[in-house]
């Protein structure tokens, strides 16, 4: 069809158009600095990828004797990953996963942490009454290294200070229009049905 006989009524796309990708909701922690501000608490669990590289999780509890974590049988049935060079299960990881605020892009972002580098000194600043709740201030995830056996992370808390009134309204947003569950991971669906950030 030639440009003479079409009709062009509007913009082809409107200005805000994204194209739809649902895995922009989970935060990608990039060589260097990452600043990140925890907006809920964490959901706590266990988590090993299958053999069709899918994730399966577990709540933490408390009350069970493993503390919520898999069994080998469990690994076994689930049809957990093997590892190539060692021929056993990868094995299960404990996990902290929460909404937080990524200064980089200015957005809330879904935050998974497995590595216990990341996770212990975390959980040092949350029990140091000089720190305490993470939600209070922001966080620098600095990462070293790109390969899994080189990369290091180093954690460091920034000054504590109030949310600013954008984030505020982005949480309130997320809230009022129910854009947000979190433990919609245990039923391996995403935390955000739509990722509109």
């Amino acid at each position: 069809m030639s440009n003479e006989n079409q009709i062009q009524k509007g913009r082809f796309l409107p200005d805000n158009y994204q194209i739809p990708d649902k895995a922009k909701q989970f935060l990608k922690l990039d060589t260097g600095d990452n600043v990140i501000r925890f907006l809920s608490n964490p959901l706590m669990g266990w988590v090993f990828f299958s053999e069709d590289n899918k994730p399966v999780r577990r709540q933490y509890d408390a009350t069970s004797p493993t503390l919520g974590d898999f069994s080998k049988e469990e690994m076994t049935e689930l049809r957990a990953k093997i590892d190539k060079e060692t021929g056993a299960f990868e094995g299960s990881r404990h996990f902290w996963l929460g909404l937080v605020w990524d200064t980089k892009t200015e957005s809330p972002k879904i935050l998974e942490l497995t590595q216990s580098t990341i996770l212990k000194p975390m959980y040092n600043l949350f029990t140091d009454k000089d720190w305490g709740d993470l939600r209070n201030y922001d966080v620098n995830i600095h990462k070293e290294g790109s390969t899994k056996n080189n990369t290091e992370y180093s954690i460091s808390p920034k000054p504590a200070k109030p949310l600013s009134k954008d984030i505020i309204a982005v949480v309130e947003e997320l809230e009022a229009n129910n854009l947000l569950d979190l433990s919609a991971i245990w039923r391996n669906e995403y935390p955000f049905e739509k990722y509109l950030y």
